[in-house]
């Protein structure tokens, strides 16, 4: 599960590189740390070097931990706890801004949800993390698969060793070993709104998605729109994997910074 991303973070690279160090175990709540909860063996967190371009999170191979260039705090959080940025909130201006080089090394190969918990309590070690978590009705959507059925190839369940989600050029994202509940997560990325996972398919697939982002937020109404050069996200589900959209009202899960600190140490 890569991240790769430009700062500050925009587009489709940015939404492929944060789902992509995602578990599909992990893209419900995840535990708040406890004192006996998994820590990396060894871990640093320290500022990056000025002048750096573009940055990059990643597992190590095998699982044994994770290396991060040039990322905000605010990023590593989306990640230790699944959400995205607008479930944020209570953060200092410094916490999205500031950039960190991470270098945190297991005991073992672990899990991804594993390797999330241990950055939770690496943020709450160095950074004096204290959060609290509020839910919140909202409209969102529920993917389901489409009634032409399905088109996607179920990985090979013996193969195990690959980052689900990641980029794959300009306007193309690749699967490789995700779930739905990870897919549907990497929309909700994609739409800033919440997207829950109605499929009902259970097996782990790989794919190739391509769709043309709407105008990014913020962008100036008043200037023309890009011209496409691909499907919408909703026409590419439908054609290329076989799923699609609905409306619906789910719980959107909120993360409430109560305090939070500059790194200290290594």
């Amino acid at each position: 599960m890569i991240l790769r991303l430009c700062h500050p973070a925009a587009g489709i690279a940015a939404i492929a590189s944060v789902c992509a160090i995602l578990s599909p175990a992990q893209t419900q709540d995840s535990p708040t740390p406890a004192g006996d909860s998994p820590r990396f063996e060894v871990a640093s967190l320290k500022p990056s070097l000025p002048g750096g371009r573009g940055g990059i999170i990643r597992p190590m191979p095998g699982n044994q931990g994770y290396v991060g260039t040039n990322m905000p705090l605010r990023t590593y959080l989306m990640i230790a706890y699944t959400v995205r940025d607008t479930q944020i909130s209570g953060a200092p201006s410094w916490f999205g801004n500031d950039l960190y080089d991470l270098n945190a090394k297991a005991e073992k190969p672990s899990t991804i949800g594993e390797l999330h918990v241990m950055l939770q309590n690496l943020l709450a070690d160095r950074c004096q993390l204290k959060i609290h978590k509020e839910s919140k009705e909202t409209s969102g959507f529920a993917l389901v698969v489409d009634k032409a059925g399905v088109k996607l190839t179920e990985h090979d369940p013996n193969d195990k060793n690959y980052p689900p989600i990641g980029g794959a050029g300009p306007g193309k994202v690749q699967g490789i070993n995700a779930t739905m509940d990870l897919w549907a997560l990497f929309i909700s990325r994609a739409l800033d709104r919440p997207v829950v996972d109605k499929t009902g398919l259970t097996a782990h697939y790989d794919f190739t998605f391509e769709f043309v982002p709407d105008r990014a937020p913020g962008a100036d109404s008043s200037a023309p729109a890009p011209a496409p050069d691909g499907p919408s996200l909703a026409e590419a589900l439908k054609l290329q994997l076989g799923l699609r959209l609905e409306l619906t009202k789910t719980t959107s899960q909120q993360i409430v910074i109560d305090h939070v600190e500059k790194p200290s140490g290594n």
